[in-house]
């Protein structure tokens, strides 16, 4: 993978990834704000927001008195989109012609902001709709209610969208205050991705990306160490589903916790582990049985998923494989070879620009660089997978369910 690196002069880091040979072209502006940033200091003074409001935020900056975004980005055959996640706001578009139009419609529609009672009245009605669309959908509900299960305080464990009540109580000074704060030059990254001349991009970059400086400051949690919940929902599916969650220990650095997590969850789903295959062979897993690892500063889970009504006998054998492994250990070759594997995955990721420049936001949200996380996966060895294994036992443990 490569990739260059420039800090601006106005303060905003510069990521260029030249593909070349590629037709289309993607730019990316992300912030390193989320939804879990509801509480953070300026001056001093510490802001407390309610939850939803990155998100509800991410949908007025494609609003503006004079212009319509999506509809000056359509002219220049150009999609346009965003998202927001935890730690993260990012805005991109992606297309083969008039990049440098593009870029610098982006630099426009992020660098002002335009609010109007009227116009943050429509928006709640669109979100709160969102809202119940999620609350429907019974993967997202498990998503978070894992979270939920592990975490007491985290504002991981609260749906990025925010719930309707806490989106109705959002106004425009919380929104204004919000945009001050993180939509800043020196908390901004600029990500383009295709076959581009980086110097080009950054003479442009210099000129046209005008964001104030300074930003507030994220207020972390300490690592919890309550017992974990477990949590059972009902609704209409056609068979339970469950995930199996580990909490994290976040005194731990985040690439660490991320690389080692995600090997420790291949040797205990992968196609190659033995755990794996018997659960199968017993009938007690089928081909939904997998694996997601969240990760972030303050938060963390390793979590197993699957469907199907065994999902106690599961979690059972799980915490008894896991105990095997730290007794006996696990050969270094097959570590070795999960590791290798994880880095073929980033490889093949790199393939699609969109994948790419998302990672490098992801990284530069929390305070890393993508190639120190591919880096990583080489410094990994037995004891460092027998020492996180110990964070996965049954007291850091949480079950989730939903089923009919």
């Amino acid at each position: 993978m490569d990739i260059t690196r420039k800090k601006l002069e106005n303060g905003a880091v510069c990521y260029v990834l030249p593909k070349k040979g590629y037709n289309e072209k993607l730019a990316m502006l992300a912030f390193n704000y989320g939804s879990r940033d509801i509480r953070f200091k300026t001056e001093d003074k510490i802001t407390k927001q309610p939850y939803g409001i990155a998100h509800f935020l991410e949908h007025k900056m494609f609003e503006d008195e004079n212009i319509d975004f999506f509809d000056c980005f359509t002219k220049l055959g150009i999609d346009v989109n965003a998202y927001t996640n935890f730690t993260t706001t990012a805005y991109y578009f992606r297309g083969c012609d008039n990049f440098e139009k593009g870029l610098s419609l982006l630099f426009k529609m992020v660098g002002s902001l335009y609010l109007t009672d009227e116009n943050i009245k429509k928006e709640k009605g669109i979100i709160e709709q969102e809202i119940k669309m999620y609350e429907d959908d019974p993967y997202w509900e498990i998503h978070f209610n894992t979270l939920k299960a592990l975490y007491r305080e985290n504002p991981c464990r609260e749906s990025i969208a925010g719930s309707v009540e806490s989106v109705e109580s959002i106004v425009s000074n919380m929104l204004e205050k919000a945009y001050g704060s993180f939509y800043t030059a020196d908390n901004c990254a600029l990500i383009v991705a295709g076959d581009i001349e980086a110097e080009a991009v950054y003479e442009q970059a210099e000129k046209e990306l005008k964001l104030n400086k300074g930003s507030g400051e994220k207020i972390y949690y300490e690592n919890e160490c309550c017992r974990p919940k477990d949590i059972k929902v009902r609704m209409s599916v056609d068979k339970p589903i469950y995930n199996i969650g580990f909490r994290q220990n976040t005194d731990r650095p985040y690439e660490e916790r991320l690389c080692i997590g995600n090997i420790i969850m291949n040797i205990l789903t992968a196609k190659s582990s033995k755990l794996r295959e018997r659960l199968y062979k017993s009938g007690l897993a089928d081909s939904s049985f997998g694996f997601e690892n969240v990760a972030g500063n303050d938060f963390g889970a390793s979590v197993i998923k699957g469907e199907g009504s065994e999902y106690e006998r599961i979690a059972l054998k799980l915490t008894e494989e896991i105990q095997h492994f730290v007794a006996y250990g696990i050969s270094s070759e097959y570590v070795k070879r999960l590791a290798d594997m994880e880095k073929a995955k980033m490889i093949f990721d790199s393939q699609d620009i969109y994948a790419l420049a998302a990672n490098v936001a992801d990284c530069f949200a929390k305070g890393v660089e993508m190639l120190d996380i591919y880096d990583y996966y080489d410094k990994i060895d037995v004891d460092n997978i027998l020492r996180h294994m110990s964070d996965y036992r049954e007291d850091n443990m949480a079950l989730s369910v939903i089923g009919s």
